[in-house]
């Protein structure tokens, strides 16, 4: 009897162990790469395009000029800032921002920039849009949070008309 007790004993804590290391290896793993991307570091026009309803629409498509995916700092920690040409400040609201492999558009809010630490280029105005923190959250724990950090997996569709 006591075999069997302490037994199940080790049994747990191997079991606690092993899920505390999993976690562990899973958010320094995913803590090696930058937080930050700046679409300066891919080409936008080298982005493929995404399969999604929107991207067989008419619309205008930008990707971000900076992408934040930090949601161990909280909500709204997780989003990216775009730079429109002013030809579009009165339309803006007429966009939606999608991210790869969701089905949800989100909308975009005009910015500054300052608090993000970004200035809009010349001819430009800035709009953030950000990303739920719980799904941020299932990105992380199924493997693809590297995917939040890729400018080409973010997309704002603009409807002119």
């Amino acid at each position: 009897m006591k075999k069997s007790t302490a037994q199940k004993k080790l049994l747990f804590i191997a079991f606690i162990a092993l899920t505390i290391g999993s976690i562990v290896t899973m958010i320094v793993w995913s803590l090696q790469d930058p937080s930050q991307t700046n679409s300066s570091d891919a080409n936008p026009a080298l982005c493929p395009t995404m399969s999604d309803n929107l991207s067989k629409s008419k619309s205008l498509k930008f990707h971000p000029i900076k992408v934040v995916a930090e949601p161990w700092r909280g909500e709204h920690h997780v989003y990216s800032i775009f730079a429109l040409p002013l030809q579009y400040k009165e339309i803006y609201h007429r966009s939606q921002l999608l991210v790869k492999d969701t089905d949800t558009p989100w909308d975009v809010t005009p910015t500054d920039g300052l608090k993000y630490g970004e200035i809009a280029p010349e001819d430009s105005f800035l709009v953030i849009g950000f990303f739920p923190t719980r799904l941020t959250l299932w990105y992380l724990v199924s493997g693809r949070f590297g995917e939040l950090r890729q400018p080409c997996n973010w997309t704002l569709h603009l409807f002119p008309r």
